[in-house]
């Protein structure tokens, strides 16, 4: 009777699992029961299914007026602080939250394309219009297309996962990234996170930690990948 239930069990998340978007993480949960304890399977991030039930915004672009109630309407901070390692080929990892980050942002020159982690240091020059020119469908289809560095599962991160690399003193500038530039350098990325009102990019200075920007065609920023470890 017990392996009866144990079979059943494991259909029944296998299904939703297979059924859900790829962001979702039902695996964490078949592991957890099935071996009685913690497991590197689990990831944290937005537990609320989009758009997130948030409205309250400060200004025009639509900054999010309390970072601290909008994650908590994504569903709560779930992950840990960062503890991030440059792996010196072009990802960092974050040992704390078991997640894999592309080191650089994107740029758009038709096709979009990874700034070279090694020869340009993510590119340290000045910001040009091709860094900030992607779409957040376009960002989207560039992480869940994306091979490298012995990843196929790189997807683009929600707001919460995102705001793991965030620090008050230095947003987005945690040593692996700053060294190198890339978000230090851009400070403005999309996430898979939306609100009724738009779809949310992160960080475009010390203080505008969220904005949800207009859900149109318009909407230009970068990205960064997130693969699970």
């Amino acid at each position: 009777m017990k392996h009866l239930y144990a079979i059943l069990l494991v259909s029944f998340i296998s299904f939703f699992n297979c059924a859900g978007p790829k962001q979702d993480d039902l695996s964490g949960l078949l592991l957890l029961l099935g071996a009685g304890g913690p497991s590197n399977s689990f990831h944290c991030g937005q537990t609320v299914a989009n758009p997130v039930p948030y409205s309250n915004y400060s200004a025009v672009p639509a900054v999010l007026a309390s970072s601290s109630d909008f994650i908590t309407a994504a569903g709560g901070n779930n992950c840990g602080s960062a503890s991030l390692v440059d792996n010196d080929d072009g990802t960092v990892t974050d040992n704390q939250n078991h997640f894999l980050w592309t080191l650089c942002t994107a740029f758009n020159a038709s096709p979009i394309q990874l700034y070279d982690y090694i020869s340009s240091n993510c590119n340290a020059g000045s910001v040009v219009t091709a860094d900030r020119n992607i779409t957040q469908s376009q960002a989207v289809a560039f992480c869940e297309s994306l091979t490298f560095a012995g990843h196929s599962d790189w997807i683009l991160p929600d707001a919460i996962q995102l705001d793991t690399l965030y620090t008050t003193s230095n947003p987005f500038s945690l040593t692996p990234f700053g060294t190198k530039e890339s978000l230090k350098r851009l400070s403005v990325v999309w996430t898979s996170t939306q609100t009724a009102d738009g779809i949310v990019h992160t960080y475009t200075s010390s203080t505008d930690r969220f904005v949800a920007a207009a859900k149109t065609a318009n909407n230009v920023a970068s990205l960064i990948c997130i693969a699970k470890l």
